[in-house]
């Protein structure tokens, strides 16, 4: 019986095998490590904090009686305001000087001026900083901001009531005089010129108008 060629081809197959292990134990090796992916500590922007916004401070305290008077650009040329506060009471009144005009009432408490028309169509927010108040004036549904000064007399608001006829007339820091004359059918026209001591002359004659108070009823 003839051995030799089974042996050998038996020694060729175990000596295969084990290049065949040696080979793959070599490439499990080299084969390269996987790579950690690195954490992330950044906080998302939405995560971050905003910043506070500026504190405001409250508004300052009214004196006693004070009176306030500002210009306001609007699509009726420039509105002229003046506030009247007496204690914790306000009038206000806005006028083009032609035939635009509006009386405001409402309180005037902590340094805040919340004012309304008889209708309330229109409206007044304010607040008493730097000495001026400064806010919004809602007049015939337009926004207006305005910031009215102190103004010392002969400054304010003075009115003239004559058989249904009321002519006011405000009076500003310069001595300008911005007025709107009301008839007793409602319409407007502008009213006669007034001096900064009061006096005008309405239908011929000389008069003195009463300067308002911030307990007004006369609007």
């Amino acid at each position: 019986m003839k051995v030799g060629p089974l042996v050998t081809l038996g020694a060729v197959v175990v000596l295969g095998a084990g290049i065949l292990l040696v080979n793959m134990s070599k490439e499990h090796a080299s084969a390269p490590e996987p790579t950690a992916v690195a954490s992330s500590t950044t906080t998302p922007a939405e995560l971050v904090p905003a910043p506070m916004p500026p504190s405001v401070p409250p508004p300052e305290a009214f004196p006693p009686k004070s009176d306030y008077v500002g210009k306001i650009p609007s699509d009726h040329g420039h509105i002229t305001l003046e506030i009247t506060v007496e204690g914790n009471q306000a009038v206000a009144y806005a006028c083009d000087g032609n035939t635009v005009e509006v009386w405001l009432k409402g309180s005037a408490e902590d340094g805040a001026v919340q004012l309304a028309n008889k209708a309330n169509t229109s409206r007044l927010d304010g607040e008493l900083h730097g000495g001026e108040v400064t806010g919004t004036l809602l007049l015939k549904q337009a926004p207006l901001q305005f910031t009215a000064a102190a103004a010392a007399p002969p400054a304010g608001l003075c009115v003239y009531l004559d058989e249904g006829v009321r002519n006011s007339w405000i009076i500003d820091a310069s001595g300008g005089v911005t007025g709107v004359q009301r008839k007793a059918d409602g319409s407007t026209a502008p009213a006669p010129p007034l001096s900064t001591d009061g006096t005008a002359v309405v239908n011929g004659k000389t008069i003195t108008a009463i300067r308002e108070q911030g307990t007004s009823d006369d609007f």
